[in-house]
């Protein structure tokens, strides 16, 4: 990354602390200021900004939440000063629960008590060790609007090679990836499920995920209005691939029907699909939330 992209990166991680309406005159402001510095130092050392040069300045800034904080300072959940306290009595309220029932795993408060142990060992390491302990690190942006086309191309190209083509076809699929080495006899689909409606709607949103990735690949990078298509579209897929663990039924009469002609290929897939489509939409749903949490910093100089 160059000296540019880290600010970005920086920059990003601070807005996203700050409250949505300040985020980006905090972005445009803050980046500005960190250039304008970056070039100063530069200027200074006789030699072009780069990386090693900018985290040394963005070192002096703090962490994005410290350099958030000081643009606007977030009220505390619990007073500083009953800090130790709640420590204590959500790390004991942990054990005694947990002594209580040992067999009913990470409870609410033992989970409270973790987290509260993660935080408080990060807090004690930053004291102990410095600001150079667990320091901040650029991250590249997600899904970013200006990108080699052959990193688009990959996802088109693993979307048909795998859970399309396993999904049209999950015997030549099956037959393909083991060589013949597995029988596929079990594959099969049911006429019923071949006609059903649940079918024809999951070809097409596999059909609207491979859109949305070759519109990324022809334009050569991410839009707003893709990145909020893909995770629609993944919500959508997801969905349907969670009706394919649940019974399947024909739309206006109602009957049951199978979508293996195995009985034992049915019991190995539904959970397969429910699982996969669960993820999927909790994938969307994480999508979702950092396009609309999306920070756009003040363009590059």
């Amino acid at each position: 990354m160059n000296a540019s992209q880290v600010i970005d990166s920086y920059v990003r991680d601070v807005a996203q602390y700050l409250p949505r309406d300040k985020r980006n005159d905090v972005a445009f402001e803050l980046r500005a200021l960190l250039a304008d510095e970056l070039a100063a130092k530069a200027a200074a050392a006789g030699k072009p900004p780069d990386q090693a040069m900018v985290m040394e300045l963005l070192a002096g800034f703090g962490r994005p939440a410290e350099a958030a904080s000081r643009y606007a300072p977030r009220a505390p959940i619990i007073d500083p000063a009953d800090n130790h306290n709640l420590f204590i009595w959500a790390l004991v309220g942990s054990v005694v629960a947990t002594l209580r029932n040992p067999q009913a795993g990470i409870t609410f408060l033992g989970w409270v008590g973790a987290v509260f142990l993660v935080f408080a060992g990060l807090a004690w390491a930053r004291r102990r060790q410095g600001p150079g302990v667990l320091r901040w690190r650029p991250k590249r942006v997600e899904k970013p609007a200006a990108m080699p086309r052959i990193l688009a191309l990959i996802p088109v190209v693993a979307l048909l090679a795998f859970p399309v083509f396993q999904y049209l076809a999950p015997q030549a699929f099956v037959r393909l990836a083991f060589l013949g080495a597995v029988p596929t006899s079990g594959l099969e689909f049911t006429q019923a499920f071949r006609d059903s409606w649940q079918r024809a709607a999951t070809l097409l949103a596999f059909a609207g995920v491979v859109g949305v990735h070759l519109a990324v690949l022809v334009r050569g990078g991410w839009r707003p209005w893709s990145r909020w298509g893909i995770a629609v579209a993944n919500a959508g897929l997801g969905l349907l691939l969670v009706a394919h663990a649940l019974p399947m039924r024909t739309l206006l009469s109602r009957e049951p029907f199978e979508i293996f002609e195995s009985t034992l290929a049915n019991r190995v897939a539904m959970p397969i699909f429910g699982a996969v489509g669960a993820m999927l939409v909790l994938a969307a749903l994480y999508d979702g939330y950092r396009e609309w949490a999306r920070i756009e910093p003040a363009p590059a100089l």
